[in-house]
């Protein structure tokens, strides 16, 4: 995974939304968890959300991520390597903990259940978590009706349409998993002819090229349904919902998971 997040940090600067979170998504976190007020651990070292919280910490893994996305340490935020599955805090000791994403980057429906567990023992009896989701619908997309919508100009970003291709090869696949690898494959296949999807689109062929990070990658994604997901969330939370992030591009699909009440 450390190769593969390194290959996507080198195109940090071509990727956008909604895989970086657009204003609408850094409003939705302060809105529904109040954030100004609180100390936040961010999962990752998303810099859109970075100056979020009276003070923030983010957790990642990977050195090379925190050099190279981070927008710096100050006396407010800092940056530090850890393992999201054992945070290095006391436990019950944080009032906000928030992640973009990171539930579709872990893996399976086990991994997600072990970082529920984890975010449940650091944060406080009245402490707060919310976590964008990329959720795929009930019923799978048809790979020619999404091939349609991109050329019929239907697709805000290549990001979006790389993530609708991404849910488009999940049906009948256990926990909704998919290794990267099986992204680009199903990208090829439904767009062979780069030239054209560019000249449909106005986008860019070397935004279009950051698909290529997934051809050799041994990363694997998931991309489960949100009511899946809440319902693995409730074994370690008393409150769990879902409340919209925006309007942009793939919105109905990123929805905040806000966790509440840390079961003990």
């Amino acid at each position: 995974m450390t190769e593969h997040w390194n290959a996507i940090r080198k195109h940090w600067q071509l990727l956008g939304s909604p895989l970086r979170p657009p204003a609408q998504v850094v409003e939705a976190y302060e809105r529904e968890l109040e954030l100004a007020q609180s100390h936040v651990v961010m999962l990752g070292v998303t810099p859109e959300l970075a100056g979020l919280g009276a003070t923030m910490i983010a957790v990642d893994e990977s050195a090379d991520m925190i050099a190279g996305i981070w927008p710096g340490d100050t006396d407010m935020r800092k940056a530090v390597r850890g393992d999201w599955f054992d945070l290095p805090f006391p436990g019950a000791s944080i009032d906000a903990l928030i992640g973009d994403g990171c539930l579709s980057a872990i893996g399976d429906a086990e991994a997600r259940r072990a970082l529920f567990l984890a975010i449940a023992s650091v944060l406080k009896a009245d402490g707060r978590a919310g976590i964008r989701l990329y959720a795929s619908p009930e019923t799978p997309d048809d790979p020619k009706d999404v091939r349609a919508l991109a050329l019929g100009g239907g697709v805000s970003t290549f990001h979006e349409l790389k993530w609708r291709v991404a849910m488009t090869a999940i049906s009948g696949v256990p926990d909704y998993i998919i290794p990267v690898t099986r992204i680009f494959e199903q990208f090829e296949a439904i767009f062979p002819d780069r030239v054209e999807l560019s000249a449909r689109t106005g986008w860019d062929l070397p935004v279009i090229g950051t698909i290529d990070v997934y051809r050799n990658s041994s990363a694997i994604y998931s991309f489960a349904p949100a009511d899946a997901v809440i319902g693995e969330a409730h074994a370690f939370f008393d409150n769990v919902g879902v409340v919209p992030t925006g309007t942009y591009g793939l919105a109905e699909r990123c929805p905040l998971l806000v966790l509440r009440s840390p079961r003990r």
